[in-house]
């Protein structure tokens, strides 16, 4: 789809607040700096909050002016700007291109602009408002803002959320799918969508609850009550998951178990151990698999956990539509980490590095079914080269908290989780 063919920025502002840094989960990878700006709630996670004087600044440039493209965001005015004006500039006294547009305070508004040639449009939350043929005289535009009528701020008022740039017009209809666009709630295994196996999850436990803390150190004095425990430095025990599933199939009793095997002996592969490292066996259980769940635009939840008991499907054979349920109880071993995001497009940022500071040893599960166990020490820089282009979710895990200092260039999805 041209929306994401010719996405050339995309800023969701989903960074905590603090944060100085806004992330492009697009191919260009041009992160925002930002400078007396902030994060607060916003439509769907965080957004990016201006106060008058503050600014996001992208380098390089990533959207040419010179050819057709399309820019949309999320805008909330804040009192008192009443009113957000689409401009177009062209080289030349008086040549612009206006639109402007009455908001309500603290309502938020999807606004998009396209240009195709010497035609600019303006849609509002989808709907076309405005097109305008701007005469062939004025060349290629220099510059597009979405301007408010607050004149006592030097900068922006208000708040930003999910920025993209585009290097095409998209049409109504691609706009309309871009602001529809609800992330559709998906499991994968090591990349694989459970619905490839007509497997579909109806209900899941262990994914979001708070983990079960070990035991922690006491100590009984005689003549006291109780004991004093040590609650400085808790650890926790794995993670359960279990995920309620059914399968189901239109061809009968073969398909069916065709199905449940093929579905089942995902869990039996092995990881690959990275080049240059070694695998633990006692640390790292060999088997451990990729569980996703997908359920934002950008992030994702990321577990690596293994099957350790044997899955029952309760099942009524039957010679046309099989269904069977079962509970895949699943255990991560590893509980506590941090999620980092990778965008390989070619050979040039084919290679992901992190620097780390910490005394205890992590494990790092570079997406790709290969995996560099063991690290620790000062300022030890730890990297990785991607064979195929795409998206990979690398998951540090150990005592995170316990990290002294941590540094990437990649994209940090997950702080700790």
């Amino acid at each position: 789809m041209a929306q994401e063919q010719n996405l050339t920025l995309y800023l969701p502002f989903d960074e905590a607040d603090g944060a100085e840094k806004a992330y492009d989960y697009s191919t260009s990878r041009a992160d925002g700096a930002l400078t007396e700006a902030g994060y607060e709630a916003g439509r769907q996670g965080n957004c990016i909050r201006f106060d008058g004087n503050g600014k996001c600044e992208v380098t390089p440039s990533v959207l040419s002016l010179n050819s057709d493209f399309t820019i949309s965001a999320w805008i909330k005015n804040v009192e008192p700007c009443r009113r957000i004006c689409v401009v177009v500039n062209y080289s030349g006294v008086n040549h612009k291109y206006e639109c402007p547009l009455d908001t309500n305070p603290d309502t938020w508004y999807w606004l998009a602009v396209t240009r195709s040639g010497n035609v600019v449009c303006v849609y509002l939350n989808g709907t076309l408002v405005q097109r305008a043929v701007v005469p062939t005289s004025f060349g290629n535009p220099v510059g597009v803002c979405f301007a408010q009528d607050c004149y006592t701020y030097e900068l922006g008022f208000g708040c930003v959320d999910d920025l993209k740039c585009h290097q095409a017009c998209l049409s109504q209809e691609d706009l309309l799918s871009l602001l529809d666009n609800v992330k559709q709630l998906t499991y994968l295994l090591d990349g694989v969508d459970f619905k490839e196996y007509g497997v579909f999850v109806s209900a899941s436990k262990g994914l979001l609850d708070g983990l079960k803390m070990k035991d922690p150190y006491r100590v009984e004095f005689d003549g006291y009550h109780g004991a004093a425990i040590d609650l400085s430095r808790p650890r926790f025990e794995e993670r359960e998951i279990t995920l309620d599933c059914f399968i189901t199939t239109t061809v009968g009793k073969l398909e069916f178990v065709r199905k449940v095997k093929a579905f089942l002996d995902l869990f039996s592969a092995r990881h690959k151990v990275a080049e240059g490292a070694t695998l633990n066996a006692d640390l790292c259980p060999a088997g451990l698999h990729r569980l996703m769940v997908d359920i934002h635009p950008v992030k994702a939840l990321v577990y690596e956990v293994y099957l350790p008991d044997a899955t029952d499907v309760e099942k009524t054979w039957n010679d046309a539509r099989m269904t069977g349920t079962f509970a895949l109880k699943l255990r991560e071993p590893e509980p506590v980490k941090k999620v980092l995001k990778h965008i390989r497009t070619n050979s040039s940022n084919a290679t992901t590095q992190f620097t780390i500071t910490t005394n205890k040893l992590v494990n790092v599960y570079w997406g790709d079914g290969t995996t560099t166990q063991d690290v620790y020490g000062t300022a030890v820089n730890v990297a990785h080269t991607y064979a195929e282009n795409g998206e990979y979710f690398i998951v540090i895990t150990g005592v995170i908290e316990d990290v002294e200092a941590f540094s990437t260039n990649d994209i940090v999805i997950w702080d700790k989780v």
